[in-house]
């Protein structure tokens, strides 16, 4: 095993690498003194090439990629300290790291003789006698009578141990913040480590429960940018999922969730209205700075609908050449959204948007009539919109779709440097092309749309694939019904009546309330537990799981729709949500483990499971979910249930017997 895997470990590589380079080059002056004699004869050798900081191999940035770079390191520390002392037993491995932070020059001091020579002050020395005296030395702990770990033990009895190992066995958190200069009457302080009990921070306290506002914390999701959805679809507007299914597949939850994520980031910005948005063309434009090259043509002709004028664009004849007509952006914040309505009359019809990168190369992202998505070459990405022979809106962020085909994308996105100009090729209209900080209205909206045209006969929004749950044991197959996505599509459908006011976002809304009344057997979403209490499953299987977040998010699309609804559908969705409230008060209790949550109630309905309790992020979710029931109901179950599980975080555990 080599010194510098011991040195330079995955987790202290980025503070040690320019340490331990430096110090090992102190070390090459009497290094290659000694080589150049030759051991046998005493003659002198050629002097070895001296190996600078930039030629050490780069230390692993992860444990999994430590194995990979260590004969690297090992043939480094071979040709630059030929006689470093091995430490073979891992187990010396923690003491050694925790040292080496503590103090790099006087660890090294300690293990290689020839740094002796580099000058240090007195108090650095007189540390050095201290570690070789055994200030605190190593001791062994085991672990449940099986597992070795190395530990430390001051001299007054206190033993220290890995906080790896702490923050694997007790699943919690931790971070060093270091501070170089120190600080305050400690000038030895060079850092602060901050302990968490919880790997995931809590949602900001819920203070209020508006229909047609914020839909809880939904503001603070980031839906498109999740490793799962594979890409935004062109044709719809929505997100399109890769989690069960690698084909890609439209997943009702995740586009209620985008929806309402881009409506609570609309209201962030104070509604409508957006400072940032710039109008490229809007047909009426007389300063639009087209670029026409010969054999194409840009004509404002009048629309036969809107009676207003529009931009037509022909470049059928223009063949064989490499220009098209280009209207100019030059948009620095790459971080844009582009709006545009197309309409194309030809099948060979497409719009691209050109981005500059900073070594004068371009990305192009195209969007055309055919396909679903694909990639041609490293710069050119090709989104398919659909036929368009009516007009299609669109509204694309312009660096998510860049990502979602990129996949060194962190190297990437550094290089582009503007949104340079929107290409126009085949024959078509194209209109209200404008380009803004965000596009959270187009999304809202897209999303909103995707729900009224895509409900099924029984007022349900299906999911397509097969789901699998409980390693094998329950499985759903294509077709299968949520209640948490009934429940968040109402909510996010009922946001968007009250915003436009348009009839059929209400009505789609109530049709979503059919599902609620069906048994889970019976191809809907109700379950019964003791055969007394409703309970609407987010996953519907047979025996039930009782998922408890899900079930709560089925409850506010019932509420919301309540509120604004009258007749036949308000009546219903009071009774669906009066017996959801009354199951969820009786069965709360059930999901509290002394020290978390559970996500289900599996290890109740199936046999000889063992209980699913719910990680952090979810025990986050179940907190903020009580506290806004806590804003819509007086019952003080939800307050006082959610307050001790905050506690919780804070290892404020339920008392033992």
């Amino acid at each position: 095993m080599s010194f510098l895997r011991k040195v330079c470990p995955a987790k202290l590589a980025g503070r040690c690498s320019f340490v331990v380079a430096s110090l090992l080059l102190a070390a090459v002056v009497f290094v290659s003194w000694h080589s150049t004699k030759s051991p046998d004869t005493g003659k002198m050798t050629t002097k070895p090439d001296v190996i600078s900081k930039r030629d050490l191999p780069r230390v692993a940035d992860s444990e999994e990629h430590l194995e990979e770079v260590v004969p690297s390191l090992r043939k480094s520390a071979n040709l630059i300290l030929p006689d470093v002392v091995e430490v073979n037993d891992d187990n010396n491995l923690p003491h050694m790291y925790k040292e080496f932070d503590k103090n790099p020059e006087a660890f090294l001091k300690k293990k290689i003789p020839e740094f002796n020579q580099v000058d240090v002050g007195a108090a650095e020395k007189s540390r050095i006698r201290e570690d070789r005296a055994g200030g605190t030395p190593k001791v062994s702990c085991v672990i449940n009578g099986k597992k070795k770990i190395s530990c430390l033990r001051t001299k007054a009895g206190e033993v220290y141990m890995p906080f790896k190992f702490i923050q694997d066995y007790f699943e919690v958190s931790g971070e060093f913040v270091n501070n170089s200069q120190g600080s305050g009457k400690d000038k030895n302080n060079k850092g602060t480590f901050y302990f968490e009990q919880s790997h995931t921070p809590l949602f900001p306290t819920a203070t209020e429960y508006r229909v047609g506002g914020k839909f809880m914390y939904f503001g603070q999701y980031n839906v498109e940018g999740r490793t799962r959805v594979m890409l935004i679809s062109g044709v719809h507007g929505v997100p399109v999922s890769n989690q069960w299914d690698k084909k890609g597949y439209i997943y009702p939850i995740q586009v209620a969730q985008y929806g309402l994520s881009h409506h609570a980031k609309l209201l962030d910005e104070n509604g409508a209205s957006d400072d940032s948005l710039r109008v490229l063309e809007d047909g009426s434009k007389s300063d639009s700075k087209w670029q026409v090259p010969s054999g194409s043509k840009i004509l404002y002709l009048l629309s036969n609908v809107t009676r207003e004028r529009v931009v037509y664009f022909n470049t059928l004849e223009s063949r064989g050449v490499s220009e098209f007509p280009s209207l100019k952006i030059d948009e620095e914040n790459v971080d844009s959204c582009v709006s545009f309505d197309v309409k194309f009359l030809s099948t060979s019809a497409n719009v691209s948007i050109v981005l500059s990168a900073g070594d004068d190369s371009e990305y192009v992202l195209t969007y055309q009539s055919e396909g679903f998505y694909k990639k041609t070459g490293d710069d050119n990405m090709i989104y398919g919109i659909g036929p368009c022979r009516e007009w299609c809106s669109l509204h694309r962020d312009v660096m998510v779709d860049m990502k979602k085909f990129v996949s060194d994308w962190n190297s990437v996105k550094h290089l582009i440097t503007s949104i340079k100009h929107l290409e126009v090729r085949g024959e078509g209209y194209i209109d209200n092309v404008t380009i803004s900080e965000h596009c959270h209205e187009g999304h809202f909206k897209a999303a909103s749309d995707w729900m009224v045209r895509n409900q099924d006969n029984n007022g349900g929004w299906p999911v397509p694939v097969t789901r699998v749950i409980t390693s094998q044991k329950l499985t759903l197959p294509p077709g299968w019904y949520s209640a948490m996505g009934q429940g968040q599509a109402i909510s996010l459908l009922v946001r968007a009546y009250l915003k436009y006011k348009k009839p059929e976002y209400l009505a789609a809304a109530g049709r979503g309330l059919r599902i609620y009344q069906k048994l889970s057997t019976e191809h809907g979403v109700r379950a019964r537990f003791l055969d007394k209490f409703n309970w609407y499953e987010e996953y519907p299987t047979t025996p039930p799981l009782f998922i408890l977040n899900g079930f709560i998010y089925s409850l506010f699309g019932l509420y919301d729709l309540a509120q604004v609804s009258q007749g036949q559908t308000k009546v219903t969705a009071q009774q669906l949500y009066s017996d959801g409230m009354k199951s969820l008060k009786v069965m709360l209790p059930l999901y509290d483990s002394g020290k978390g949550t559970y996500y289900d109630l599996r290890h109740v309905t199936i046999p000889l499971i063992p209980p699913n309790r719910a990680r952090g992020d979810y025990h986050a979710v179940h907190i903020s979910q009580l506290q806004y029931l806590g804003l819509i109901d007086s019952d003080p179950i939800f307050n006082i249930t959610a307050a001790r599980w905050v506690g919780y975080t804070e290892g404020h555990w339920a008392p033992h017997n």
